[in-house]
């Protein structure tokens, strides 16, 4: 039993030694060469609610898209749900009469 051991020891020793790094090169590659291609875009709206003890984040139409960087041409997008609801404790909202004023900015 000891040889089947060794032998698998010395297999991966062997494999660890030569074919870890190509996968870590190989990788290392692939990441530079799509990050030179395309170029990521997020698009959307997110809203905030401040509310008695939690405060909700809700996204519409929020999409991931990937453009290639030479062309600007759209070759895939994600749409991504976002509805989030975080809870505080210590939050608490009070409101009072008040009066808001509106400045127009041209």
């Amino acid at each position: 039993m000891s040889d089947v051991t060794t032998f698998i020891d010395a297999i991966g020793h062997d494999v660890n030694a030569t074919v870890a790094p190509r996968i870590q090169d190989f990788v290392k590659t692939l990441i530079q060469d799509l990050s030179e291609r395309y170029r990521p875009e997020i698009a959307g709206e997110l809203h905030t609610k401040i509310m008695n003890g939690r405060v909700e984040l809700v996204g519409h139409g929020i999409r991931l898209e990937l453009k290639r960087r030479d062309t600007g041409t759209p070759v895939a997008s994600l749409d991504i749900p976002v509805s989030l609801s975080v809870r505080v404790d210590e939050l608490a909202v009070k409101l009072q009469p008040g009066t808001i004023k509106l400045d127009v900015v041209k």
